[in-house]
C-alpha cells in the first residue's frame, strides 16, 4: 500500500466526515510519484506508474469522502470555523492529517508512512520528529488531542515497533492494512472512536 492510499484508509476507519469530522490531508508530489530523477529500470518504472494511479485515486476518494485534500490548511480552519460555533485549534506546521471533531472538542494529528523504495527507518525518523513537535504545540483547554504515527508495511511496522517509548507521551502507533480487520495498534493510545 503506498502513502496516498494508506492516508485514505485511516481517514475512512479513524475520522471519517461522515462521523462529525472535518478533515485536512496533505498529499505530498512525491507520493503521486511525480518527483525525483528519470526512473532507469523497467520496475522502477512501474512503480511510479502504480504510484501515480494510487496518488489520484487516493485524492479522488478523498475528496468524495469530503476531505479538504492539499491547499492552505488556514483558509480550511477558517471554513471550519464558519460551519460549527467552536472556534478550532490553529494547528502548525505541515501535518500529513489534521481531523478535527468540533462537537467533541477532538483534534487528531497523523504523520502516515507508506511502502517505499527509500530507506524505511530515514522516513520514519523523520515522521517521528514531525509527530512530536505537532505534539509539543500547546492545545487549547477544554480540546483533547490524539496524536498516531501510521505505517504500512513489514518493513515500516517492524521499525515502528522500536519507537514504542512515544506511548510515554501519548503517542500511538499503528500498522495499517489493506483489510481494517488486519490493523495493529502498536503501542500508545488509540484514538477515540469515530461514532
Amino acid at each position: 500500500m503506498f502513502q496516498a492510499q494508506a492516508k485514505v484508509e485511516f481517514v475512512k476507519r479513524y475520522c471519517p466526515p461522515a462521523s462529525g469530522y472535518e478533515v485536512f490531508v496533505d498529499i505530498d508530489p512525491s507520493e503521486k510519484g511525480i518527483t525525483g530523477s528519470t526512473r532507469e529500470s523497467p520496475e522502477a518504472r512501474e512503480r511510479q506508474r502504480q504510484m501515480r494511479q494510487a496518488g489520484e485515486s487516493a485524492e479522488r476518494s478523498l475528496r468524495d469522502l469530503g476531505v479538504q485534500v492539499g491547499g492552505s490548511r488556514e483558509d480550511w480552519l477558517d471554513e471550519v470555523e464558519s460551519r460549527h460555533r467552536e472556534t478550532p485549534p490553529r494547528i502548525q506546521g505541515d501535518r500529513d492529517i489534521v481531523a478535527i471533531h468540533c462537537e467533541k472538542k477532538q483534534i487528531l494529528i497523523a504523520e502516515v508512512e507508506g511502502e517505499s523504495s527509500g530507506q524505511p527507518e530515514q522516513k520514519l525518523y523523520k515522521a517521528i520528529g514531525q509527530i512530536v513537535v505537532a505534539w509539543a504545540n500547546r492545545i487549547p483547554d477544554g480540546w483533547r488531542s490524539s496524536f498516531v504515527l501510521v505505517v504500512c508495511g513489514d518493513k515500516m511496522k517492524k521499525h515502528l515497533q522500536k519507537v514504542s517509548k512515544l506511548a510515554d507521551i501519548g503517542v500511538a502507533g499503528l500498522a495499517i492494512a489493506a483489510d481494517a480487520a488486519d490493523d495493529k495498534w502498536l503501542f500508545g493510545p488509540s484514538p477515540p472512536a469515530a461514532t
